[in-house]
């Protein structure tokens, strides 16, 4: 993984992008972009594997990333730009649920949990958008889960 930083205003830019971010003043984007790094991926590199260590948050910049789930033959979900990524870890203190790997050359911006929870406590509308996803991929993983069950 090679690590050649976003400026700056790329990485407000993206954050603007990704539903729970764009909420925030911008200056305070701007200020939370700063603390981010770069974390870049060629296609096929794995970003974490599942049962990882999980101490960091990831947003999407450029490119696709798959999500494949232990056991599953196939990736269910695609991320994108604006995607968020590793929040899980930060609630459960556990490693990673998935492995997420780079299906096209990617960038990512990144936040250890240390920052992230004080962002999250600072702007706790914040919190209510990274629950609403969560909620929204745990309904959507119970639905796989019943769909496989029938099969």
């Amino acid at each position: 993984m090679k690590t050649s930083a976003l400026t700056v205003a790329a990485r407000t830019q993206i954050l603007s992008t990704c539903p729970l971010f764009a909420g925030i003043p911008a200056a305070d984007r701007a200020l939370l972009a700063e603390m981010m790094e770069t974390e870049r991926l060629r296609a096929g590199e794995i970003l974490f594997e599942a049962s990882d260590p999980s101490d960091r948050v990831y947003v999407v910049s450029e490119g696709r990333l798959v999500v494949c789930l232990p056991n599953e033959s196939q990736p269910v979900r695609t991320l994108g730009p604006g995607d968020i990524i590793g929040e899980y870890g930060m609630f459960l203190n556990c490693g990673h649920s998935a492995t997420i790997r780079a299906e096209t050359d990617a960038a990512l911006v990144s936040l250890d949990y240390t920052r992230f929870r004080s962002f999250l406590l600072r702007f706790p509308e914040a919190a209510l958008v990274l629950l609403r996803t969560t909620v929204e991929r745990l309904v959507a993983a119970e639905s796989r889960a019943r769909s496989s069950s029938h099969t």
